[in-house]
């Protein structure tokens, strides 16, 4: 038996389940990187997400140079390996981006990535054309390049999260990916097509560039790299003293408890008045070493006849970057019943997080849980 037999038959295997490898692929790297993701400012998951980038932008192009040049079954050179190494590093990448956008308060922010990924999936399923393949490779890496930059500019360079930092990061974005597709059109694209296949991808990729701009400018995705620890609405907090050591403080705080099955609120989402008609917004807001910025409380309140919420106060106060828990702050204000929530935000408004509670009144004081925070 030949080494050509003895090769032919796995490979044969290999395209019989090739969609599926595919997506075995995007889901071991997925679940690796949800294991070892870090926090956005370690050099070690920079270095890890950067490897898979440059990995991930050279198996493109190599996978589709061979696949140009027809290197079928009958020669065994069918590159099984690298298909599902470059499935891996989107799996990857987009595993410790899903971690740092999905930590915003905001439902939309974290179902954007689950939504990413699920397109991943079926984009791995069911395109079988080389150049959809093409088309959808080079859009699903330049999602993940643009959505890291904007993460990682802002963390090692810019150390600010305002508008023209977001803006810049996409520009940054914008010159890579042209220098890459500039390497597709002279190694990948082939004959009388060239052109419009060349001018199809761009238009797609400055899609995906409007698009991201457009959830930046409506709130609906956070302002990365500052990202939402942990926020609740409690009735009292009180510091204590500071450890020694010039560890951070401790806070004492009375809350009430949500039900257990509620397992992703840190408080009620019933606030009850009795003594007192003061509530207190505690939020816990990540930023990187290096980084310092003005974060805001927005208090709002539900108008039942106006269908919308209003602003009845915004309070400030500065975060300094660095400690792996957040940068810890809390505001108090006077509440009515009826819908509240608190808004945690950047200058520009730009919405990091919320808690949303409905006060109700009560001649019974509240069963109160206390906590160190």
């Amino acid at each position: 038996m030949g080494v050509r037999s003895l090769v032919k038959k796995p490979v044969e295997l290999w395209w019989r389940y090739e969609q599926h490898l595919r997506v075995l692929g995007l889901a071991t790297g997925f679940v690796f990187d949800l294991i070892i993701a870090d926090r956005p400012d370690s050099p070690i998951n920079n270095l890890i997400l950067l490897s898979y980038l440059v990995m991930a932008g050279g198996l493109i192009i190599v996978l589709n140079i061979k696949s140009a040049r027809r290197w079928d079954v009958e020669t065994g050179y069918q590159p099984l390996f690298l298909l599902f190494v470059l499935q891996f590093c989107f799996g990857g990448l987009a595993s410790n981006l899903l971690v740092l956008y999905g930590r915003s308060g905001t439902f939309a922010a974290s179902t954007l990535f689950f939504l990413l990924l699920l397109g991943m999936v079926i984009g791995n399923e069911f395109l079988r054309n080389r150049y959809a393949q093409l088309r959808f490779n080079i859009v699903t890496y330049y999602t993940l390049l643009l959505t890291y930059l904007l993460v990682a500019l802002p963390t090692f360079l810019f150390h600010s999260v305002d508008t023209w930092v977001f803006l810049a990061s996409g520009a940054v974005s914008l010159v890579t990916i042209g220098l890459f597709l500039g390497a597709v059109y002279w190694l990948v694209l082939r004959g009388r097509q060239r052109e419009k296949q060349f001018y199809e991808v761009s238009v797609l990729v400055g899609l995906v560039f409007l698009f991201f701009n457009g959830l930046y400018f409506l709130n609906i995705i956070p302002p990365v790299p500052l990202s939402l620890k942990n926020i609740g609405m409690y009735h009292s907090i009180e510091r204590l003293a500071s450890p020694a050591g010039g560890a951070a403080s401790i806070y004492s705080a009375t809350y009430e408890e949500p039900p257990w099955f509620v397992f992703w609120r840190a408080t009620n989402s019933t606030y009850t008045l009795h003594a007192s008609s003061a509530a207190v917004c505690f939020s816990s807001v990540f930023a990187p070493a290096k980084l310092t910025a003005p974060i805001f409380h927005r208090w709002e309140k539900y108008d039942e006849d106006k269908n919308k919420w209003v602003q009845v106060s915004r309070i400030s106060f500065a975060i300094s970057g660095g400690r792996d828990g957040g940068f810890r702050g809390f505001t108090n204000f006077t509440v009515t019943p009826g819908r509240w929530r608190c808004n945690v935000e950047t200058q520009n408004g730009a919405l990091i997080g919320r808690t949303t509670v409905t006060v109700v009144e009560s001649t019974t004081p509240p069963e109160l849980a206390q906590t160190r925070l």
